[in-house]
């Protein structure tokens, strides 16, 4: 059995994958691998053991695969991908503009955010609405602003939270819709 793992996070990868799932970056280049290939074998008692071969492709390969796919870029992809978090307009540029949209790093930032921004519309409505009913209940009226100031100060760690990991080549995926814009980045 072989299992092939990316030469950058150790995460295991389908068998001819062009892209680590957990990084994102690009672990094959086409006619020459670049991914590690790790051979299990099954030990005492059902336990796995891993043993690397001997003769395994050099990293140095996969780190200049992925400086040439950085070199295409006009900036780097970190700084893209907290471009992209500024506001909506950078976000889906970047999600159809030619050197960055072949980039699944700053796509998936950008598509992240744009559903991010999707989410805060509805909230505020939502929020809006409460608001409007809380408003009718004397003793609530002292809660609203109060929580709506935690809520507004919540978004913002939450935000800068998004730009700090972008900025160090981390893909964090927020609950749902990480998922969610992974599943569409795909397509």
């Amino acid at each position: 059995m072989r299992i092939y793992l990316c030469p950058y996070c150790d995460a295991q990868l389908a068998q001819g994958a062009r892209y680590c799932a957990l990084c994102g970056r690009e672990v094959s280049v086409p006619g020459e691998p670049s991914a590690e290939v790790v051979v299990a074998t099954e030990g005492e008692g059902g336990a796995v053991d891993l043993e690397r071969p001997v003769l395994t492709p050099p990293c140095k390969l996969s780190q200049q695969a992925a400086a040439e796919s950085d070199a295409a870029l006009p900036i780097p992809e970190n700084i893209a991908a907290v471009i992209s978090y500024l506001t909506i307009i950078p976000a889906g540029l970047l999600l159809f503009l030619e050197p960055f949209r072949r980039n699944r790093f700053v796509r998936f930032h950008a598509m992240q955010h744009l559903l991010l921004f999707a989410a805060a519309v509805v909230g505020l409505v939502v929020a809006g609405l409460l608001w409007m009913i809380l408003q009718l209940i004397p003793f609530m009226r002292v809660l609203v602003f109060p929580f709506a100031g935690l809520i507004s100060l919540a978004w913002f760690f939450l935000w800068l939270l998004l730009v700090v990991k972008a900025y160090h080549h981390e893909y964090f995926k927020l609950p749902y819709l990480g998922e969610l814009a992974e599943v569409l980045m795909s397509r």
